[in-house]
């Protein structure tokens, strides 16, 4: 699989075109949409492409908020990368064939210091060949509505590693998920790329200082976003439905 990723095209392919279209297909029969802003935002190259980021995203209430920013991503952005579980991608051969293709790196099912070195080895493969990774760096028990969990340092770790921005992103609407949800997705002003090694005293210091400045731009973006959801979104509640998506 790591060979897969290495050899990682940063450009969109048919295979990301079809995951959009059944996605897409997915979120119409249910009457939902996603409105997005802040896409001017994204750090671009002196070609005013979007450049390679770490794109870390909350809150994560659900495992259908990815597919809320993959329906915001642009077309002519780069592919996007995303961590998944180890055990869940070799379970079958199409599996350790497909999902490295569409960009999926193996988290491994047991922590350990070699875990968080194959962790930072993947971020460099993939931000260098172009890509934009995906973290969801909330971590400990739900929060309530309107507030984040505990954010992690690994975001900042891995946009250290890769020496690419770190990009907040805030997400709305899964709270109250029913039929007709609308969902909003807020991109916020980058971070700047760290200039430090992750894996040294003064690197694990900035990536605590960088966290917060992590944390102090989502916090305010995701009580807003969930604010506004339980006024759109409260009137249309179907329990059954976000069950479906817990």
């Amino acid at each position: 699989m790591r060979a897969a990723l290495a050899g990682l095209s940063a450009r969109q392919g048919r295979g990301d075109a079809i995951v959009r279209a059944v996605v897409r297909a997915g979120f119409a029969v249910v009457g939902w949409r996603v409105r997005v802003s802040g896409i001017e935002k994204l750090p671009r190259d002196e070609r005013g492409r979007v450049a390679a980021c770490v794109l870390a995203v909350a809150p994560h209430r659900g495992w259908i908020d990815p597919f809320v920013l993959l329906l915001a991503w642009p077309r002519d952005a780069p592919r996007l990368a995303w961590f998944g579980d180890e055990r869940t991608m070799v379970r079958s051969w199409w599996r350790r064939r497909l999902l490295p293709r569409l960009g999926m790196l193996p988290i491994p099912a047991r922590a350990s210091p070699r875990a968080v070195r194959d962790h930072l080895a993947d971020a460099r493969t993939v931000l260098g060949r172009g890509c934009c990774l995906v973290v969801f760096p909330e971590k400990g028990p739900p929060s309530p509505p309107t507030q984040l969990r505990t954010i992690a340092v690994g975001a900042a770790w891995l946009a250290a590693a890769g020496g690419v921005p770190l990009v907040p992103v805030a997400v709305g609407g899964f709270l109250e998920t029913g039929l007709r949800t609308r969902f909003r997705l807020s991109v916020l002003a980058p971070l700047p790329a760290p200039t430090w090694p992750p894996d040294t005293v003064a690197g694990r210091q900035a990536s605590r200082e960088m966290t917060e400045q992590l944390r102090a731009a989502l916090a305010p973006a995701v009580a807003h976003l969930e604010a506004w959801s339980a006024r759109v979104n409260g009137a249309r509640p179907l329990p059954w439905l976000r069950r479906l998506f817990h």
